[in-house]
């Protein structure tokens, strides 16, 4: 998986700018960090990390277009905020692009922009590692690193989630049909 690695991060590093390709390789890096720490296969880690934001950088009309295409499921939100579609394009993009990356690798990809309902382990470790990368400077992010590893990933999706809900919530943003769906999930995993 090595040699994918190489070839993947040659082709986005093609694809992104300097900002952006720093932000994928420190997901990356964060992603293997903490499969490391939960007994999660590290290199299927470290390459859903990097390639996660395959997407990023695609212009709005050109994503929604794409979605389309590949007949994804386009929503009133995803029309007012397309940028959330460069998960699930990235997904089904990278099955082209690699066919040789596992499953749950592209799931992970795909999830993490608004998570789906019973996230795997995986997808769930990518989309706290895009919360908690190094570069990340929002409130209670040093919370979350500082519990990575300390108590179990499905606890530390669960806050990572919901502090990307309130942020949402803060900044008065729209708020995906899918999210709130993986959140009612969420929610009732934990449901005491």
């Amino acid at each position: 998986m090595t040699a994918l690695y190489d070839t993947a991060h040659e082709r986005l590093s093609a694809r992104l700018s300097p900002v952006a390709m720093g932000h994928s390789e420190r997901v990356a890096a964060t992603a293997a960090h903490l499969a490391s720490l939960y007994g999660i296969d590290v290199e299927r880690a470290r390459i859903a990390g990097l390639l996660h934001d395959w997407h990023r950088e695609t212009p709005a009309e050109e994503l929604v277009a794409r979605a389309r295409r590949l007949g994804l499921d386009v929503t009133e939100v995803d029309e007012a905020v397309p940028y959330l579609l460069h998960g699930p394009v990235a997904q089904a993009d990278l099955e082209m692009e690699f066919p040789e990356l596992p499953d749950d690798v592209l799931a992970a990809i795909g999830a993490h922009t608004y998570g789906t309902a019973g996230m795997p382990p995986l997808s769930m470790l990518v989309y706290v590692a895009d919360v908690i990368e190094p570069g990340r400077h929002q409130a209670g992010v040093d919370g979350l690193r500082s519990s990575s590893g300390a108590r179990p990933l499905e606890d530390l999706f669960a806050d990572a989630y919901a502090a990307s809900l309130h942020h949402l919530v803060d900044r008065r943003r729209r708020i995906h049909p899918q999210t709130v769906s993986t959140w009612n999930d969420i929610a009732a995993r934990f449901r005491r």
